[in-house]
């Protein structure tokens, strides 16, 4: 029989024996190659929650997460966080944009209004576009 003339460290072909170092070896080196195959692909982490601020976006994943937004906001529809109010009083407006206190159906928000231009300002959230002189998310 074949196997039974083959030597202690013979590959049961024309290859050379394997050095006694290269079992040590070829576990680690196959674990490396395994971890940079499932290493970091370059997709952004999602915040922690409760740390995104005002105007930023909490919709992740296409979904919107109202745990992302800091505590004194709420996760509008359009995905931004926004300050919360009672009265037009409570809010400030962006830069350039004038800014309205909304109902929506789970909290009083303040919404950006558009400008003479109809135009929306930029936020981290879902791109806002001016209808009938407010700026709404794309849905």
């Amino acid at each position: 029989m074949l196997a039974e003339q083959q030597a202690v460290d013979s590959t049961g072909g024309i290859a050379l024996a394997y050095a006694p170092c290269m079992h040590n070896a070829i576990l680690p080196l196959s674990l490396s190659i395994l971890f940079l195959a499932c290493g970091d692909d370059g997709e952004p982490t999602r915040p922690a929650d409760g740390t995104v601020k005002a105007w930023g976006a909490c919709m992740w994943d296409g979904q919107i997460v109202p745990e992302l937004c800091e505590p004194d906001l709420a996760c509008s529809y359009h995905g931004v966080c926004s300050p919360v109010c009672e009265t037009l009083a409570d809010c400030t407006a962006l830069p350039g944009f004038d800014v309205d206190c909304v109902s929506t159906a789970g909290a009083t928000i303040c919404a950006p209004l558009c400008n003479e231009a109809k135009e929306c300002p930029k936020t981290d959230g879902a791109d806002l576009t001016c209808y009938q002189f407010q700026c709404i998310g794309e849905s």
